[in-house]
């Protein structure tokens, strides 16, 4: 049976999402911050930061281009963003047992988990005055990225990958202030409950892997190609 503190857990992400569409994002650890790997270079200056963003964009589509063949500048970005080349995008997910999964993977027994929830729309309100969740190609990246006043906001994308599929996969934008998503505003969002944090203890671990269990959630779930069914099977023949 499922502790009682682990219900209470479910019972609290469900009063969240009450009338309301909502993300999740897991961190095996609750010091992470909720900073895109842009974000997370020791770059401080927003101007360099940007110049950066700039040549690893022109680098991944001028020496790539054999490799990945993308002409559109939002695919570009997701391919970047797959393949590891650092950019302002943030994974989220409209799975709760995803972000779990993320958590779980490299929980380390002595630390507090996290999982984030988001209110897209809602932030999108605040940041874009829309309360949609934004079609990328309805905006211009290579513009909107230099703005010096851009704030944090969340968009669906085009569901172009096996992974992308698997993982319900979804995306922030972060914005220039260099602040992580939860500080942004302010502190707003949470003030506003538009973003919460919900904290897993050591002690609901096990609550969590049984949960994922019975949910079909492993590492082949999550990347469904020959790289997660290879890592997969080590797990399931070779646990030790």
């Amino acid at each position: 049976m499922f502790s009682h503190e682990w219900k209470r857990i479910l019972d609290e992400i469900i009063s969240f999402s009450e009338e309301s569409n909502i993300w999740f994002r897991g961190h095996a650890s609750e010091k992470y911050t909720l900073d895109s790997g842009l974000f997370r270079t020791s770059v401080s200056d927003i101007n360099e930061l940007i110049n950066m963003e700039t040549q690893l964009f022109n680098y991944y589509k001028n020496l790539g281009y054999m490799l990945h063949g993308e002409e559109n500048v939002w695919n570009q970005l997701y391919s970047m963003q797959h393949h590891g080349v650092k950019t302002r995008l943030l994974d989220w997910t409209e799975s709760f047992s995803v972000a779990l999964y993320f958590a779980v993977e490299s929980w380390k027994s002595s630390d507090n988990a996290t999982i984030w929830l988001l209110k897209p729309m809602q932030l999108n309100k605040l940041s874009r005055d829309t309360e949609n969740v934004i079609s990328p190609n309805k905006i211009n990246y290579l513009d909107i990225y230099k703005e010096k006043d851009l704030r944090s906001f969340a968009i669906f994308p085009i569901k172009n990958s096996k992974r992308i599929m698997a993982q319900h996969g979804v995306f922030t934008i972060q914005g220039n202030s260099h602040l992580p998503l939860e500080k942004e505003f302010n502190g707003a969002l949470a003030e506003r409950n538009i973003l919460k944090r919900i904290v897993l203890p050591p002690s609901v671990r096990t609550d969590a892997e049984q949960f994922l269990k019975l949910n079909g959630v492993n590492t082949f779930s999550m990347f469904p190609d020959l790289p997660g069914l290879s890592s997969y099977i080590n797990k399931i023949c070779m646990p030790y």
